[in-house]
């Protein structure tokens, strides 16, 4: 997902209630913190690294490592998270704005995380971890 769509589902999750900040720079902080909490709910597959140079935000599985999620430059860039993560961010980014429906995105966010960590943890197990703590691909 681009950050412009990001946006623009955010706008839409808004609607009848406060408006997105104007200032872009206000909702890439918010969008950083929905990500330091996607990313430390979720084994972001996209964010697993080996490269212990990386930026890195926890542990994760094994010997690999969550990545700190980089925040978007401009509209066309893609969201470093799954597509999947990227609508319960915007659903996080939702409750931080909205006056009259704070619970109910943050319930939408909840609820996407738990789906995408049934689906990882699903394919997680189908592979194996090995001796190493890398998994056998």
């Amino acid at each position: 997902m681009t950050y412009r769509a990001f946006k623009y589902v955010t706008e839409g999750l808004l609607t009848g209630d406060n408006k997105l900040p104007k200032e872009d720079d206000v909702l890439k902080a918010l969008l950083g913190m929905a990500y330091n909490t996607v990313a430390n709910k979720c084994q972001v597959l996209n964010l697993m690294t080996l490269d212990k140079s990386a930026d890195v935000l926890r542990l994760g599985k094994g010997q690999y490592l969550v990545q700190r999620p980089e925040l978007p430059e401009s509209d066309t860039d893609e969201l470093v998270i799954d597509d999947d993560l990227c609508y319960a961010a915007a659903s996080l980014v939702a409750s931080y704005i909205s006056k009259d429906r704070t619970a109910v995105h943050e319930n939408r966010a909840i609820q996407g995380v738990r789906d995408y960590n049934a689906k990882v943890n699903e394919i997680l197990e189908s592979l194996e971890l090995q001796e190493d703590g890398r998994y056998d691909l």
